[in-house]
Order: structure tokens, then C-alpha cells, then sequence
């Protein structure tokens, strides 16, 4: 069964519960106030018949003596059908529509009256009955009550109750299932949209307006919605991202091993000068030098995928001394002045790692023909910052977001001739990410480049002891 149905019978079925409880229990009380009412009539009846039957005992005190036959004459003295009996339970007299045999007394007292209301066929009655004495002589009196009118009111007021009832059932049903269907309406809209999220339309989303609790579940819904494109966006590049590695993977292993083996073949098969030998080995060795360095810095980046690194606390300015070494011969290898300025701080690292990147950094910057590199180290309230910069041919803005990805490369020739593979800025992005870092690129793609890598400041800023 279906929300929506069991929604408008919920409703119908609560809704008529509550409104024949109400007619019941409003019947119930106005039949009850109709009997007190009648109750109240009865016993005036009962008083009054009971002050002349006790006139007539005083002025005609013979008259119980002379037996029921001179009784049948008191009926018309009477406001009410009465019965009179003895003290011994039997009947004198009586003109009610009951039989004698029908009442039964249990010695009430003098001052005590009691009721009964009796219905039989059509007619109902209210029976009042107490005890009067006369001189020796003690006597019940029962009075006559006809309340048929209070009882067929009260049938003509559930009549007219379960006419109404159907009346408004016959109205509100209708309303009911208007109701219902505004309140399921938003659940279907939440309903048909998982639907066509669920076919691959993940930009769909749901325009409910509110502040009710299906308002508050659409909103869910979008903030769900919206996670699930963002995080198909994201598989959907790292899928894309791993079709082209392999494919550039593929790529850049076929090139250099096509013209490898073309030169080792010749080489074999034929007879060529010397100076053709060395050409086709000086080849080969620059072709296999970039797949060493390719191979090497594949293994780098599976290995920083799979292995966890603990870092540790050490002084920038400590780890930049050693490092200079490395970097210095890079810069005079490739005709650059290397320009060093660094703030001592304390940071978290992973020495080889950081190592590892810093040259990746100047190795980039000095390949991209620059007469200068400057790298730069400066402590601010929450980070640390190093920043590498040069001046030489730069990065297009459009290339900056791609820069990386493993194998991209800006300039590919310029690239291959310097045994470059596209893997180094994909390796440091990986480092930096390690260190819990941040790293910016900036280029204007005519004149030199920047790369800010801000790191999380250690609390106790700088080593007093070593400064």
C-alpha cells in the first residue's frame, strides 16, 4: 500500500473515531442532563402526590380501613398514576401501566426515596416510591413518571447525528484526500528526483520552499545531491586521470624504446662510421637515461601512495645548508645564479622528502631557461612559507591547473630533451600533500614563475637554542 493511501486512511479512519466519540459522549450527556432533569420533575410529582395522599389519609383517616374497594375513586385526586401499597408489600391500589407484582421493596425509611426507570416497548417511565405514615398505619407510594418524549429525543438526536456524520464524512473526504496529496506531493517530488539521480542526472535538484520538515528533507536531499555530482566529478577525473596515465605511460615508454631499438638494430646490422656509431650511441644513452629517470620517479610515486611517513621537528635554516649543496650545481649545471634567503623556524618533516622536493622545484625552474632562482623562507604567524621563483619562459594560465597531473607537460620537446618525463610536479604535489601543506603556482606565462608552499607552523615557532 502506497504512503498516500495509508496517509487518507489514516485520516478518515482517526477522523471518524474522533467524531462519533464526540457525538457519542455529547449525546451521552445531554440524554444524562434530560434524565436529572426528568429526575428532579419526578420527585416534585412524587412530593406533591405524597402531600395529598396525606390530606386525604388526614380527613378521611377510615379510609385505608375500608379496603381496596373504596380506593378506586382516589384516582382522580392524583396529578400522576400512583400505586399505594401496605406495609406487608401488598398492593391497595393502583392505576399505573406496571403490574403490582413489579415492584419490590427493600424496607426503605421514611425519609428515603428511591428510583427506577423502566422501559418496555415504546414507553419509558420513571418510578419514584417512599414510605408515608398515617397515625399507625404506614403505606408506600409510587409515582408515575412518563418520559417516552426524553428517550425518543434522544433516538431522534443520534438519527440526527449519523446523518450529520455522513453528511461531513461525504464532505471531508474529499478535503482528506486534497490534503493528503498537497502533503505526499513534496514527498513525490523528492521521490522522482532520487529517481533521475538514480538514471545519472545528478544535477537535479529539488525547489521546495518552507520551513517544515519536507522542506528541511529537500534540502538534505540537494546537500546530498550536490555531494554525489561533486563526487562523481571527482571519479570521473581520477578515472580520466588514470586513462591518461596509462596512455602517457604507454606512450613515453614506446618513443624512446622505438628509437632504441631502431639505433641497437642498425648498429647490429650494419657497418657504419664511426661518427654514425656515436651518434646512434650517444641516442641511446639519453633514451635511457630518461627511462631511468623515468622508472625512478614512477617508483617514487608508488611508493608515497602505499607508505606512511612520520615527520619530524627540524630547523628550516639547518635543512637548507645542507641542502645548498645539492641545489648549487644544479643552478651552475644549467647557467643560473642561485639567490637564498631563509628565516630559521621549526617545522614537521620528512627530511628525504622535503629534500626531494626542493630539488624537483629548482630542477624545474633552472629547465625553463631562467638566469636566476630564488628561493626564499619566511615565518608567519601560522605558517611557514618557501617560495621558489625564476625568471625564465613561465607557464600559460590556462596550463597552470594541469601542471600536476603525472606525465603533463607544458613543453613536451623541451621536456623529452632534458630526460624529462612530466612526473615531477605530480611528485611534489604528492610531498606536499604528505606534510599537510599548501601549495600555490603562479605565472603569467611570459615572464618566470612562482611556487609558494606555506606549511603548518610548529607551536613552538623558533628554537631559541639554536638561534
Amino acid at each position: 500500500m502506497k504512503l498516500f493511501h495509508k496517509i487518507f486512511l489514516c485520516f478518515v479512519l482517526l477522523f471518524g473515531i474522533a467524531f462519533q466519540t464526540a457525538g457519542f459522549l455529547l449525546v451521552n450527556y445531554a440524554y444524562g442532563n434530560a434524565i436529572e432533569q426528568e429526575k428532579k420533575y419526578a420527585f416534585q410529582e412524587f412530593q406533591q402526590n405524597k402531600y395529598i395522599l396525606q390530606s386525604i389519609l388526614y380527613l378521611e383517616p377510615e379510609l385505608l380501613g375500608n379496603g381496596a374497594g373504596s380506593l378506586p375513586n382516589m384516582a382522580g385526586r392524583f396529578t400522576v398514576p400512583v400505586a399505594l401499597f401496605s406495609d406487608d408489600g401488598v398492593c391497595i391500589f393502583s392505576n399505573t401501566g406496571m403490574q403490582p407484582d413489579f415492584f419490590v421493596f427493600n424496607g426503605e425509611d421514611d425519609d428515603q426515596i428511591a428510583f427506577r426507570i423502566f422501559r418496555e416497548g415504546e414507553e419509558s417511565d420513571i418510578f419514584v416510591y417512599g414510605c408515608i405514615e398515617q397515625g399507625d398505619r404506614k403505606v408506600s407510594l409510587v409515582t408515575e413518571t412518563d418520559i417516552s418524549s426524553v428517550v425518543d429525543a434522544q433516538k431522534s438526536m443520534i438519527a440526527y447525528f449519523q446523518n450529520i456524520y455522513i453528511a461531513i464524512l461525504c464532505i471531508s473526504s474529499p478535503v482528506i484526500f486534497l490534503l493528503t496529496k498537497v502533503l505526499t506531493g513534496s514527498i513525490k517530488k523528492v521521490g522522482k528526483a532520487a529517481g533521475r539521480i538514480a538514471k545519472g542526472n545528478y544535477s537535479e535538484r529539488i525547489g521546495i520552499e518552507g520551513k517544515d520538515e519536507i522542506s528541511e528533507l529537500a534540502s538534505d536531499f540537494n546537500q546530498m545531491a550536490q555531494q554525489i555530482e561533486e563526487k562523481v566529478a571527482e571519479l570521473s577525473d581520477v578515472a580520466r586521470q588514470k586513462e591518461d596515465f596509462a596512455a602517457n605511460f604507454a606512450h613515453e615508454l614506446k618513443t624512446p624504446l622505438t628509437s632504441v631499438i631502431g639505433y641497437a638494430d642498425m648498429l647490429y646490422c650494419r657497418e657504419l662510421p664511426k661518427e654514425e656509431v656515436k651518434s646512434a650511441a650517444e641516442y641511446i644513452l639519453s633514451e635511457g637515461m630518461r627511462l631511468e629517470s623515468l622508472s625512478l620517479k614512477l617508483m617514487d610515486l608508488f611508493v608515497l601512495d602505499k607508505q606512511d611517513f612520520l615527520l619530524e621537528r627540524m630547523s628550516v635554516k639547518e635543512m637548507f645548508e645542507n641542502l645548498v649543496q645539492g641545489i648549487d650545481p644544479v643552478c651552475r649545471k644549467h647557467g643560473a645564479a642561485l639567490h637564498m634567503e631563509i628565516e630559521d623556524s621549526m617545522i614537521e618533516v620528512d627530511y628525504d622528502l622535503f629534500k626531494t622536493m626542493i630539488l624537483n622545484l629548482v630542477d624545474n625552474a633552472v629547465k625553463a631557461d631562467c638566469r636566476d632562482v630564488w628561493v626564499n623562507g619566511t615565518q608567519g604567524r601560522n605558517i611557514y612559507q618557501i617560495r621558489i621563483s625564476d625568471n625564465g619562459k613561465g607557464i600559460p594560465p590556462k596550463e597552470l591547473g594541469r601542471i600536476t597531473e603525472a606525465f603533463y607537460m607544458v613543453d613536451k620537446s623541451r621536456s623529452r630533451k632534458q630526460h624529462g618525463a612530466g612526473l615531477g610536479m605530480a611528485l611534489v604535489s604528492k610531498i606536499v600533500r604528505i606534510h599537510r601543506a599548501e601549495m600555490e603556482i603562479e605565472s603569467d606565462g611570459k615572464m618566470g614563475t612562482a611556487i609558494s608552499i606555506g606549511f603548518p607552523l610548529y607551536e613552538g615557532g623558533v628554537d631559541e637554542e639554536n638561534i
